[in-house]
């Protein structure tokens, strides 16, 4: 089934086969797909081209510009094109049959309910539970969602605003979720909607080389790459300072699960102190109110850090 007012938007940096294929299963559900490559340089050519050849809407920045940017450029490009609602993806989100249309229903649904529906996501993303309610009705709230497999209306990205390009990257989809709810929009989540998705590599828990094993505490420890905590740091303390007073539970528990993440990347980062100079450096950009990309500086710094910790899976991300 088609939702034929609903176009597909994908951000893309050094993509591969996979980006094809997810394309592929997502362009019969799908009035159109726009492909955004974000800086690849001449390398992403040959699938860039094979994606054009297939229909695909593609556009290409010149220099990495963040996946907030590259997001916003195909949104942009989708409502010139007439679209009604958009869903965007990552490049190695893997989309089902029927997703975009059981997104589309739920719109739907929860707006004859008298729900003010700012955007709609799958129930689980990469095996993780986003909505909040019970199992039993077709929908429920969300909360701290994943923008890979989000439905937004069109006229919601008008009132509430493009995704924040000064984030660059790493909680770009939290600080839209907040925003829309501070406008009075509902985030909810389609119950039976699954999107499956590479997250960052996964480690052992280890301490003193034994495994950990606590009630409270996950066996495993998923790690983005190195420079990405420069990001994830510097705007994790924006979001705390921008939206303690609107959201202040939800807005403490992540920030003291982040701050624990942190204290763990780095335990386990080699050398210690380049991972140390990363984090400080995104406290104080945050401080400063710097925003925009990592300093070329840190970029060698983070490119030199490695993991301690044994390897599980080596799992994908940007």
């Amino acid at each position: 089934m088609t939702a034929q007012d609903t176009w597909a938007v994908f951000s893309a940096y050094r993509p591969t086969s996979a980006l094809i294929g997810a394309i592929r299963a997502v362009q019969p559900q799908v009035a159109g797909v726009v492909v955004v490559d974000d800086g690849s340089g001449p390398e992403a050519s040959e699938i860039l081209d094979e994606l054009r050849a297939e229909g695909v809407r593609v556009e290409v920045l010149e220099r990495n510009e963040g996946i907030a940017a590259a997001l916003n450029r195909g949104i942009s490009r989708a409502l010139d094109a007439g679209a009604a609602h958009i869903v965007t993806f990552d490049q190695d989100s893997r989309v089902p049959d029927g997703f975009v249309s059981l997104l589309r229903s739920i719109v739907e649904r929860a707006t004859s309910d008298g729900e003010r529906v700012g955007a709609v996501v799958p129930e689980y993303f990469a095996g993780v539970r986003q909505a909040r309610g019970s199992a039993s009705s077709a929908y429920s709230s969300a909360r701290g969602v994943i923008q890979s497999g989000m439905l937004i209306p069109a006229d919601v990205l008008r009132s509430a605003g493009p995704m924040r390009e000064d984030f660059f990257i790493d909680l770009v989809d939290t600080e839209f979720e907040l925003r829309l709810r501070r406008t009075g929009r509902s985030v909810i989540a389609a119950h039976g909607a699954n999107l499956a998705h590479s997250l960052g590599a996964k480690y052992r828990r280890e301490v003193f080389g034994r495994p950990v094993r606590l009630p409270l505490l996950p066996g495993e420890l998923t790690l983005s790459s190195p420079f990405r905590y420069f990001y994830r740091v510097r705007n994790r303390c924006v979001l705390t300072r921008e939206y303690l007073l609107a959201e202040p539970g939800f807005i403490l528990r992540a920030a003291a699960l982040d701050a624990f993440h942190f204290a763990d990347v780095l335990r386990v980062s080699r050398p210690r102190r380049s991972m140390w100079r990363i984090q400080r450096a995104g406290l104080r950009a945050a401080w400063r109110r710097r925003m925009g990309a990592i300093p070329p500086a840190l970029v060698p710094v983070a490119a030199g850090v490695q993991w301690a910790a044994p390897a599980i899976d080596a799992g994908g991300e940007r």
